[in-house]
């Protein structure tokens, strides 16, 4: 196992796609190869290239690449209406550097600012999901949300389907709301993200995660939406510092599955996608669903 540098100072910073340098890209790939099968430098450059921009995170003593997340904002159109996005591309961190927020915060961060550009355009995280902690992210750290276990998501199925056709048409099964790229889809090496049924038992989250997306193991991936809006960020003042008290303070806060979920995860060298339950636990704050 990797020494764990959680506590370890990093720089993060956000670039558009045009100032995103040589040696960044080599630096990107390099990683991104380390923990991926089914890759090659030609399918990284052909999507980075359609990407907006990408958020870098680099040691702070040596300006080294050790995580990074590609970015893409874009307009589509849902019942008539506009509606504006962020869609997650390719999200890393080297495995010494899991539990450290840096990158977490800094695309929350970007949420923020992107959501005020256009205060009145409905806006969206967009995000596709083959394993459970990616779809914990979401659901521990937004309130309105799709695919959400306690239905009532009508309106936000629509504007995912919307994404979908824009996006991955050729992949995009709207029956069971997958997205199935083929058995030679890009994903991670070795066992990670692994859904056991005591880890299924112990959050009733991932277990629906399971339900929606049964062939995970495959590498199908679930599409997720995020509701960026007003309701939220009202929710997150009173939310976010109470959350910290509980988990600081008073020390009640503990997510269903938290410490079965690291146990598991303490037995394989490959990495979580930033998009992990420590990042999960601590980017805001938590969300009773």
């Amino acid at each position: 196992m990797s020494v764990i540098n959680k506590k370890e100072k990093v720089n993060t910073f956000f670039r558009p796609i045009k100032a995103v340098t040589v040696s960044h890209i080599k630096q990107m790939y390099d990683l991104y190869a380390k923990y991926y099968e089914n890759t090659s430098l030609d399918v990284f450059l052909t999507d980075l290239s359609k990407k907006s921009g990408v958020i870098l995170v680099t040691r702070a003593a040596t300006d080294e690449i050790v995580g990074f997340s590609t970015q893409t904002f874009f307009d589509i159109k849902v019942d008539g209406k506009r509606v504006r996005g962020i869609f997650s591309g390719d999200t890393i961190i080297e495995q010494a550097y899991w539990g450290n927020n840096a990158l977490a915060n800094t695309f929350y961060r970007r949420l923020i600012i992107e959501r005020l550009k256009r205060p009145f355009v409905p806006f969206y995280w967009f995000l596709i999901s083959k394993g459970y902690k990616t779809y914990l992210l979401m659901t521990n750290n937004f309130y309105n949300y799709y695919p959400n276990a306690n239905g009532h998501d009508e309106k936000y199925r629509r504007i995912t389907e919307s994404y979908c056709q824009q996006l991955f048409p050729e992949a995009f099964d709207r029956e069971k709301m997958l997205l199935d790229f083929g058995d030679s889809y890009v994903r991670l090496k070795g066992g990670v993200a692994l859904i056991t049924p005591e880890l299924a038992s112990a959050n009733p989250t991932i277990a629906f995660f399971q339900k929606v997306n049964p062939s995970w193991q495959r590498g199908t991936e679930v599409p997720c939406l995020a509701a960026c809006d007003y309701e939220s960020l009202l929710r997150s003042i009173i939310d976010v510092p109470w959350k910290w008290i509980k988990k600081h303070v008073l020390g009640t806060h503990h997510p269903e599955g938290l410490d079965l979920s690291r146990r598991q995860a303490a037995h394989v060298s490959a990495p979580k996608k930033w998009l992990d339950l420590d990042v999960a636990e601590d980017i805001e704050r938590s969300k009773v669903s």
